[in-house]
């Protein structure tokens, strides 16, 4: 009976009939694939390993803790072993692991969508339609900010629930007072420091581990007045006194299974990348760079979550900014308490720099200008992730910069060329910039002939950036009056962004919107200017900025 009532259906619906075949197969084939990838898993890790293993490269400098264990996939081996996490960041290992799991992928998709779906309709409803009609419903100022104050609360615990990828974007969007409206930032502004912990008992195991303790009980013999005192997207700090030598500490420990969560979010990052590189190689003559653009912030983000890494970076731009006399305070590390999940390093006393008064901010922020630029022109390293709860003002009135786990790496080559460009803008030298330095930064093609370019991209640079001032909705206007240019240079020419803008205009941007809470008529481009022409001294000789200011009119102040 069962048999002859779905041959009837298959004959009367018979397209309902093969797409639910069709998609049943799918689903059961997907969980087919997934299951055995775990099976695999399991036995390979049970027969070979006790704990948790990965790919080193001895080769980067990669080493065996007493903690770890690593293995080596040989041609031979590469059949049996499966897919696994490396601990340095690459992209197609990551890839094999997600694709061998399209269960995990797809409920993660749901996830996303679950989460903000409903959060964007709400947004639309109360805002956009109602918006239209609010004069009849005679909403009152109060009761608008109380729906802006519901909103942005479901937002961030929106965000938090998806995770750090996701926690990362809400922390840049907290301190871009020109984009977000004053309930969202206080709201948002939360996740720098107050995302929802992991209980302590966990996060008190994963250090026991991490510093090869016996026993939880053993970490009071070392530490003393233990207690949390801030949970971010990736981990958890503690204030503690080494018991030994009375030094107050903050140690940074990871959240659980975190390398699961963040790389899972960075493949559907690259798969986005590289379905926005397919639409644009079809529609535009742009270059394919949305994948390599996406796979440098990956890769930054994926190294967050190796500690000794992040402490390497610490001490090393602590001795460079002590070697260049920068006014900047970056607080020591105690290596005998640091491991991969765990970072312990000398408390500062302060406050953020975006709690402080706005004549300490507007003291400080010429320093954080010139701190960035030094490390993008100077050091070639930066610190990428200068979110308010990594920039402290310290109790004598310093900056403090804490949290060098995404750090991005700036060549030679790319130094020289950023600072010719950045003179360039200033001066107003737009040809030079053009024909030149963006060939050199790998904006356009060296081969290019800029000859046709040359005025469209003159007119975005002057009306869309110098022209625009320190105003953002300044900027978004003059933005959209030159709109049709800015779709010609996307559509028409072969435009690229080199990978490492990634980060570096997140840098650039989160270090403008803590200015702008204290001075709202900040400039980045006009605060640039001296250090770019005291660098550019230094590289090309005092004759190159005169040259410079006699042949074109200057907008440096």
């Amino acid at each position: 009976m069962a048999t002859t009532a779905v041959l009837r259906a298959a004959r009367r619906y018979p397209l309902t009939v093969v797409s639910i075949s069709a998609l049943t197969t799918s689903i059961t084939y997907a969980n087919l694939i997934e299951r055995e990838t775990e099976s695999r898993e399991t036995l390979y890790r049970q027969s070979a390993f006790k704990d948790e293993f990965f790919r080193l490269d001895v080769s980067k400098g990669d080493r065996v803790t007493n903690r770890e264990k690593a293995f080596f996939i040989s041609p031979a081996d590469a059949s049996v072993a499966p897919a696994c996490l490396p601990i340095r960041y690459d992209a197609n290992a990551i890839s094999r692991y997600w694709e061998a799991r399209p269960v995990s992928v797809a409920e993660r998709l749901f996830q996303i969508a679950g989460e903000l779906g409903p959060l964007l309709w709400a947004y639309a409803r109360d805002f956009k339609l109602a918006g239209a009609v609010s004069k009849e419903a005679k909403l009152t100022e109060d009761e608008i900010l109380i729906m802006e104050h519901t909103h942005a609360a479901k937002l961030r615990h929106a965000l938090t629930r998806l995770g750090p990828a996701f926690v990362k974007i809400g922390q840049q969007l907290s301190i871009r007072p020109d984009l977000v409206p004053p309930p969202v930032l206080a709201e948002l502004q939360k996740l720098c420091d107050s995302v929802e912990p992991v209980p302590d008992s966990v996060a008190m195991e994963m250090l026991r581990t991490e510093l090869g303790f016996a026993s939880v009980e053993e970490i009071s013999a070392i530490f003393s007045n233990m207690h949390r005192v801030a949970a971010a997207s990736l981990g958890q700090v503690y204030k503690a006194t080494v018991r030994e030598t009375g030094q107050t500490v903050a140690i940074k420990v990871q959240r659980p299974d975190m390398k699961q969560k963040l790389s899972l979010d960075l493949f559907l990052l690259q798969c986005y990348g590289r379905m926005v590189d397919r639409i644009c190689s079809v529609l535009t003559e742009q270059i394919p760079y949305h994948e390599n653009f996406i796979d440098s912030f990956a890769q930054g983000s994926y190294m967050e979550l190796d500690y000794e890494h992040e402490a390497e970076n610490q001490t090393k731009f602590k001795t460079q900014f002590e070697k260049r006399g920068c006014k900047v305070v970056v607080p020591s590390v105690l290596n005998q308490y640091t491991s991969r999940r765990v970072i312990c390093s000398e408390w500062i006393d302060g406050i953020k720099l975006v709690d402080a008064s706005q004549d300490q901010i507007r003291r400080l922020i010429p320093v954080g200008v010139e701190l960035f630029l030094t490390q993008l022109l100077d050091i070639g390293a930066f610190h990428a992730d200068p979110h308010p709860a990594n920039l402290y003002v310290t109790d004598s009135g310093k900056l403090c910069l804490l949290d060098f786990g995404l750090v991005a790496n700036v060549d030679e080559n790319a130094r020289r060329a950023m600072t010719a460009a950045i003179v360039n803008l200033l001066v107003g030298d737009f040809d030079t910039l053009i024909a030149t330095d963006a060939k050199r930064l790998g904006f356009l093609p060296e081969d290019l002939d800029t000859t046709e370019l040359n005025p469209i991209l003159k007119k975005i640079l002057k009306e869309g950036l110098v022209e625009a001032g320190s105003s953002m909705k300044e900027r978004k206007r003059k933005l959209m009056d030159i709109s049709n240019e800015l779709n010609e240079v996307f559509f028409r020419y072969p435009f690229s962004v080199p990978p490492f803008f990634a980060l570096v205009t997140r840098g650039l941007g989160l270090l403008e919107g803590i200015a702008l809470t204290g001075d709202k008529n900040f400039d980045i481009f006009q605060a640039a200017g001296p250090y770019a022409k005291k660098r550019a001294v230094a590289i090309f000789g005092s004759h190159y900025f005169a040259r410079k200011l006699k042949r074109k009119p200057t907008i440096v102040t």
